[in-house]
């Protein structure tokens, strides 16, 4: 029975939502109907794509494609179990070595989803005896992982190092400290200093997660994310396939020992189902891309700076961002809406973030440039921006940048 109170709460959420749709604004879950690469089909026309995490452009790869097909010949559509009973293949062996072999560490495991590979991990390693130490703005799966776990959280201000100095050294009786930051955060498109958290680490005796997943693949002279960006080794590392891999799911690559310890006590791993071999078979073919086509790093790179060039050319505030997540900040979730709508309708697709995904007053278009995009994209999506913003009052330019700096 949905009682009052029941009904009281939904209509907190439900009743906005219904007003956007009402007044055409709502821009949320928008329905494609092809492969998303540079562009894809909305409604029967093509849009220009600057809100997806296809970042090395494999989403569509016909070898990618190939082998998933011969991955369903064999294996079927799902193994239907956990992988401690019958869902594990000969598949999800394989990517957990090549994984482990690539990054450098004793071993890996793979999840069916990145958001359970933190939830899992966090929750399981964050007993009551452990101090979980994360950083202000964690992706919510970090979020959601300590507060599952048994032990204390200790929250320190973004990318603040003499917060966290403090934060260690008020928690030295703590038998074991365990230390969790996005590589880089998914909102504001910012680095986390892990050289500098990794030392605090080391002299205070914690251990450092890192969660890799907007980083694998984009960081790093062979992307292999933050941790090679500032040569450093951190204790574990998490990572999506739903990204720079163009599949679904998440992994860590750590000790033998961390690992087990995982497999055996994570709840999202134990009694959660496999992923799909032929998301598996997807994802090594990706891997394998990623290792020996270079080229798509540096487009990757090329359209980043082109586009973030183009903006703060035409004026737009880009929050700091220095990696191929780009925030453009509007300050007023109504503007948002309208411009989303009006950018959607001029054939470019951009996600809005309004709270309270975040803070009020702080709404935002967050764009990730992948790349798929070409440099009439890129160009194109500007102007289209730039008109769309003058028209809101959010810059005051009179033209748009026809050929930013590449």
């Amino acid at each position: 029975m949905i009682t009052e109170e029941f009904q009281r709460i939904f209509a907190q959420v439900v009743d906005p939502v219904k007003e956007g749709k009402r007044l055409n604004l709502y821009s949320f879950e928008p329905a494609f109907a092809g492969p998303q690469g540079g562009r894809s089909i909305y409604e029967r026309r093509e849009v220009i794509m600057l809100t997806s995490n296809n970042y090395l452009g494999l989403a569509d790869h016909p070898e990618i494609k190939q082998a998933m097909k011969e991955a369903v010949d064999q294996f079927g559509s799902s193994t239907c179990g956990a992988r401690l009973h019958n869902g594990t293949t000969v598949l999800h062996k394989e990517l957990e070595e090549r994984l482990a072999s690539f990054l450098g560490t004793e071993s890996a495991l793979i999840f069916s989803a990145g958001f359970l590979t933190n939830v899992g991990t966090i929750s399981a390693l964050g007993d009551g005896e452990t101090v979980i130490i994360s950083d202000q703005l964690n992706h919510m799966s970090i979020v959601d992982g300590y507060k599952l776990a048994e032990g204390k959280v200790k929250i320190f201000t973004h990318n603040d190092m003499d917060k966290l100095k403090y934060i260690l050294e008020r928690s030295k009786e703590a038998k074991r400290r365990l230390i969790v930051v996005d590589g880089v955060f998914s909102m504001d498109g910012d680095i986390a200093p892990l050289d500098e958290i990794i030392d605090l680490a080391r002299e205070y005796g914690a251990m450092v997660m890192v969660d890799e997943a907007h980083s694998f693949g984009i960081l790093g002279p062979t992307g292999r994310g933050t941790t090679e960006h500032y040569g450093v080794n951190a204790d574990i590392i998490m990572g999506t396939f739903s990204k720079a891999l163009a599949g679904v799911g998440g992994f860590i690559a750590t000790s033998a020992d961390i690992c087990e310890y995982v497999r055996h006590t994570a709840h999202a791993y134990i009694f959660n189902a496999a992923p799909p071999p032929v998301v598996v078979a997807g994802v090594i073919k990706a891997l394998e891309l990623m290792e020996k086509e270079s080229w798509r790093r540096e487009k990757l790179w090329h359209n980043t700076i082109r586009f973030r060039s183009g903006l703060i050319q035409l004026g737009f505030d880009t929050m700091g961002s220095v990696t191929p997540v780009i925030p453009i900040f509007i300050g007023d979730d109504m503007k948002t809406m309208v411009m989303s709508r009006e950018l959607l309708n001029e054939g470019v697709y951009i996600a809005s973030a309004i709270f309270p995904a975040v803070p009020r007053g702080m709404s935002r278009f967050r764009t990730t440039i992948t790349a798929a995009l070409e440099d009439n994209d890129i160009d194109r999506a500007l102007d289209v921006l730039g008109k769309v913003a003058r028209k809101a009052g959010i810059i005051n330019l009179r033209t748009a940048c026809k050929t930013p700096p590449s």
